[in-house]
Protein backbone atom coordinates (compact mmCIF):
# COMPACT_ATOMS: atom_id res chain seq x y z
CA UNK A 1 0.00 0.00 0.00
CA UNK A 2 1.58 3.25 -0.82
CA UNK A 3 1.04 6.06 1.81
CA UNK A 4 0.68 9.43 1.31
CA UNK A 5 4.65 10.34 3.01
CA UNK A 6 5.84 8.27 0.47
CA UNK A 7 4.28 9.72 -2.70
CA UNK A 8 5.61 13.00 -4.74
CA UNK A 9 4.13 14.98 -7.45
CA UNK A 10 4.65 14.07 -10.93
CA UNK A 11 6.36 17.57 -11.05
CA UNK A 12 8.62 16.83 -7.89
CA UNK A 13 9.34 13.18 -9.30
CA UNK A 14 10.77 14.25 -12.58
CA UNK A 15 13.05 17.14 -11.04
CA UNK A 16 14.58 14.61 -8.70
CA UNK A 17 14.58 12.28 -11.38
CA UNK A 18 16.25 14.78 -14.08
CA UNK A 19 18.60 15.96 -10.41
CA UNK A 20 20.10 12.51 -10.31
CA UNK A 21 20.24 11.27 -13.82
CA UNK A 22 21.37 14.19 -15.43
CA UNK A 23 23.66 15.58 -12.61
CA UNK A 24 21.53 18.95 -12.52
CA UNK A 25 21.43 21.72 -9.28
CA UNK A 26 18.75 23.97 -8.85
CA UNK A 27 19.06 27.89 -8.75
CA UNK A 28 16.96 29.64 -6.14
CA UNK A 29 14.73 32.26 -7.46
CA UNK A 30 11.93 34.24 -5.71
CA UNK A 31 9.35 31.81 -4.25
CA UNK A 32 7.13 32.45 -7.30
CA UNK A 33 9.08 32.12 -9.97
CA UNK A 34 10.45 28.23 -11.43
CA UNK A 35 13.92 27.37 -10.98
CA UNK A 36 16.08 26.90 -13.27
CA UNK A 37 18.07 23.38 -13.35
CA UNK A 38 21.77 23.25 -14.12
CA UNK A 39 24.01 20.45 -15.99
CA UNK A 40 26.63 20.10 -13.12
CA UNK A 41 28.96 18.82 -16.00
CA UNK A 42 28.39 17.88 -19.39
CA UNK A 43 27.84 14.31 -19.79
CA UNK A 44 26.92 11.62 -22.56
CA UNK A 45 23.35 11.24 -20.82
CA UNK A 46 22.88 15.62 -20.77
CA UNK A 47 23.08 15.33 -24.62
CA UNK A 48 20.81 12.32 -24.75
CA UNK A 49 18.15 13.26 -22.86
CA UNK A 50 16.82 16.46 -22.23
CA UNK A 51 15.36 17.34 -18.71
CA UNK A 52 11.34 17.02 -18.34
CA UNK A 53 11.08 20.44 -17.07
CA UNK A 54 13.24 23.07 -16.99
CA UNK A 55 12.54 25.64 -15.19
CA UNK A 56 11.10 23.81 -12.62
CA UNK A 57 8.13 25.10 -10.65
CA UNK A 58 8.34 26.41 -7.34
CA UNK A 59 5.71 24.29 -5.74
CA UNK A 60 7.80 21.11 -7.12
CA UNK A 61 10.62 22.55 -5.75
CA UNK A 62 9.14 23.41 -2.27
CA UNK A 63 7.47 20.09 -1.94
CA UNK A 64 11.79 19.02 -2.24
CA UNK A 65 12.73 21.02 0.24
CA UNK A 66 9.94 20.27 2.58
CA UNK A 67 10.70 16.41 2.52
CA UNK A 68 14.21 16.85 2.48
CA UNK A 69 15.45 15.81 -1.15
CA UNK A 70 17.42 18.40 -1.83
CA UNK A 71 19.68 20.41 0.09
CA UNK A 72 21.41 23.73 -0.07
CA UNK A 73 25.17 24.18 -1.04
CA UNK A 74 25.18 27.71 -1.18
CA UNK A 75 22.83 30.70 -0.79
CA UNK A 76 20.97 30.10 -4.14
CA UNK A 77 22.52 26.73 -5.23
CA UNK A 78 20.54 23.47 -4.51
CA UNK A 79 21.78 19.30 -5.07
CA UNK A 80 20.05 15.94 -4.22
CA UNK A 81 20.69 15.50 -0.75
CA UNK A 82 21.22 11.49 0.78
CA UNK A 83 17.62 10.74 1.42
CA UNK A 84 16.51 12.34 -2.08
CA UNK A 85 19.10 9.52 -3.33
CA UNK A 86 17.83 6.93 -1.43
CA UNK A 87 14.35 7.89 -2.25
CA UNK A 88 15.09 8.05 -6.00
CA UNK A 89 16.90 4.77 -5.87
CA UNK A 90 13.71 2.67 -4.00
CA UNK A 91 11.55 4.37 -6.56
CA UNK A 92 13.83 3.07 -9.84
CA UNK A 93 13.98 0.09 -8.55
CA UNK A 94 11.79 -2.98 -9.81
CA UNK A 95 9.12 -3.89 -7.36
CA UNK A 96 9.75 -7.55 -5.96
CA UNK A 97 6.62 -9.44 -5.35
CA UNK A 98 6.58 -12.48 -2.87
CA UNK A 99 6.65 -15.56 -5.49
CA UNK A 100 9.79 -13.57 -6.88
CA UNK A 101 11.76 -14.36 -3.82
CA UNK A 102 12.08 -18.09 -4.19
CA UNK A 103 9.73 -18.61 -1.37
CA UNK A 104 8.69 -22.37 -0.30
CA UNK A 105 5.95 -23.83 -2.93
Amino acid sequence: MVTPEKTLSVASQHALQDMVELQMYLVAQSQQKPWPMVPRRMNKQQQDRKPYSNPVESSAVMELLDRGFIEATSNRTFVVSKSGYQFYERGSKPHISLSDQGGAA
